[in-house]
């Protein structure tokens, strides 16, 4: 592991968007001429730059921050260069703990214009600490305002969303900060169609007949109109469209707030709908597409027909081939619909634009569990062919000491570089650009060896391997048809199966035989050990 480079962390902070706004340049750069500036004055020996182009609350919305942690805790870097400790978290107490703790264990330095980190060292690691948590004060003081002048915005009737929904686009308002809607006249005639017929109805075979939601996206299916995230329309995005004030000239507010919960001692971002007095509800500067009256009605409508019936939480697996079974022209999971009277279950795909056929789910079951047979013969082939001869790991062990050789003659050309950019020979670019290609031949060198070493562990655990995998289809065939419930044979399925891509272009009945005329690609779990 290198023990004297280091590397360079640029991010860009709110702050640093509006001055460039103003036209104070791009940050990053100036940035990066500055640490370089830094590494050459104190002799330090750089080899990597880490970009973060987004700013993010926490650092799991910045990836380059996760990478630069986990190459911290790798032990790859003897110190990181960044302007000011703030750039590197900004986030909640576990984030910054998180940060801390990293530099703190892998003894990496913090180099930033003013000072030097060292983690290890007490009164450093609270001047650290203290300066994470007083940029964490600051950052919530900053979005406090942000979130009070969004407010404050709402309560104007300005839209500050940053999509605007179907039938309008987003408008700069005239001699004003913030946004307003403007009509987008062939979606707004949807709009005013999907409200009129789900109130009013209209001419079907002579009758008229008022439409639900799920009639209406089929409906809007059928001609064609494409909606805005999806070439087809679905019956969830109807119900919004209708439970949504902006279409009668209101503009909503934290009516869908983020709220961060921790989920099997992960944290998680939720966003519940919102229907106390804390959501904001004012009359907005755009122009309704719909009536206040015809939106109440809908919505009444829609409250008497009960659309989202509660889950039962004591829900039971059903289906054996849950989640395992993948369509093969849209790529959803396929379910299971259950048979009524006489009909048997069929394994179905319930996407409103996907055609796949569907099929009864026994017969499905039926050849998966051929499919699994002939696993298990061919396995058991493979496994007696290579008890015969032992396999030759000499080629490849010979080949990780020539790659381990190549990767330390790269770092003492690496260090060499350092050596001529602080006698001047190289240029900052010029270093810069050496490092890169130096980097580039050691990473494609590590990249060869983790391979190759890989390639040894495969050989060395294929008897592993075989044992595990050959053990457990035979298990799974012999007791398969014993098995209590779907949920025993859904756990028992998952434990060989990746996943099962199913295929079927034609239609038909049982008594013609094409009921069975479909196609199953199933993927092992464990097999790559065995190819």
């Amino acid at each position: 592991m290198p023990t004297n480079e280091y590397c360079i962390y640029l991010r860009k902070s709110r702050a640093d968007f509006e001055a460039e706004s103003h036209g104070e340049g791009e940050t990053l750069s100036r940035h990066r001429t500055a640490l370089i500036a830094l590494a050459n004055k104190q002799n330090l020996s750089v080899t990597k730059i880490y970009e973060e182009v987004v700013s993010g609350d926490t650092v799991a919305a910045r990836p380059v921050m996760q990478q630069l942690l986990e190459d911290v805790s790798a032990g790859l870097w003897k110190g990181v260069l960044v302007m000011e400790v703030e750039r590197l978290a900004r986030g909640d107490t576990m984030d910054q703990g998180l940060v801390a703790q990293t530099f703190k264990y892998s003894n990496t330095l913090i180099v930033t214009p003013l000072k030097t980190y060292n983690p290890n060292d007490e009164f450093d690691e609270e001047y650290f600490e203290f300066g994470l948590f007083m940029s964490r004060r600051e950052y919530k003081t900053i979005n406090r305002r942000l979130q009070r002048g969004r407010e404050a915005s709402a309560r104007e009737g300005k839209f500050i969303a940053s999509i605007a929904p179907y039938g309008y686009k987003r408008k700069k308002l005239d001699n004003d900060k913030g946004y307003t809607l403007e009509l987008v006249p062939e979606q707004a005639d949807v709009v005013r169609m999907i409200f009129d017929f789900y109130t009013n109805g209209t001419e079907i075979n002579g009758q008229i007949r008022r439409l639900g939601i799920q009639a209406l996206a089929s409906h809007l299916n059928n001609l064609g109109i494409k909606s805005y995230r999806n070439d087809y329309w679905q019956k969830e995005t109807i119900r919004d469209m209708i439970r949504n004030p902006t279409y009668a000239g209101y503009i909503r507010w934290g009516y869908r707030k983020v709220q961060k919960k921790v989920v099997n001692g992960k944290p998680t971002t939720m966003r519940p709908i919102n229907y106390n007095e804390e959501c904001i509800l004012a009359e907005g500067l755009h122009e309704a597409i719909v009536s206040k009256e015809l939106f109440d009605k809908a919505n009444a409508m829609l409250d008497s027909e009960n659309i989202n019936p509660p889950v039962r939480l004591n829900k039971q697996i059903k289906n054996p081939l849950c989640g395992i079974v993948h369509c093969a022209k849209c790529g959803r999971k396929m379910t299971m619909r259950a048979g009524r009277e006489n009909h048997p279950t069929y394994l179905v795909c319930h996407a409103r634009s996907c055609d796949m056929v569907s099929t009864p789910l026994h017969l499905v079951e039926e050849r998966l569990l051929s499919i699994l047979r002939q696993w298990l013969d061919y396995y058991k082939i493979r496994s007696a062919e290579s008890s015969v001869s032992a396999v030759d790991t000499k080629p490849i062990e010979n080949a990780i000491k020539q790659t381990e050789a190549d990767i330390e003659r790269l770092k003492k050309q690496r260090l060499k570089a350092h050596a001529l950019v602080e006698q001047e020979v190289y240029t900052v670019e010029m270093f810069l650009e050496r490092s890169k290609d130096i980097n580039d031949e050691i990473d494609a060198a590590t990249a060869k060896l983790e391979n190759l070493h890989s390639e040894l562990s495969r050989l060395s655990e294929r008897e592993t391997m075989r044992s595990e995998f050959i053990p457990k289809i035979e298990h799974l065939l012999e007791v398969y048809d014993s098995l209590p419930n779907a949920e025993a044979k859904n756990k028992m399925l998952k434990e060989v199966l990746q996943k099962i891509v199913y295929n079927k272009e034609k239609a038909g009945v049982a008594n013609t035989g094409s009921v069975e005329s479909f196609e199953l690609t199933a993927y092992p779990l464990l097999p790559e050990t065995l190819d």
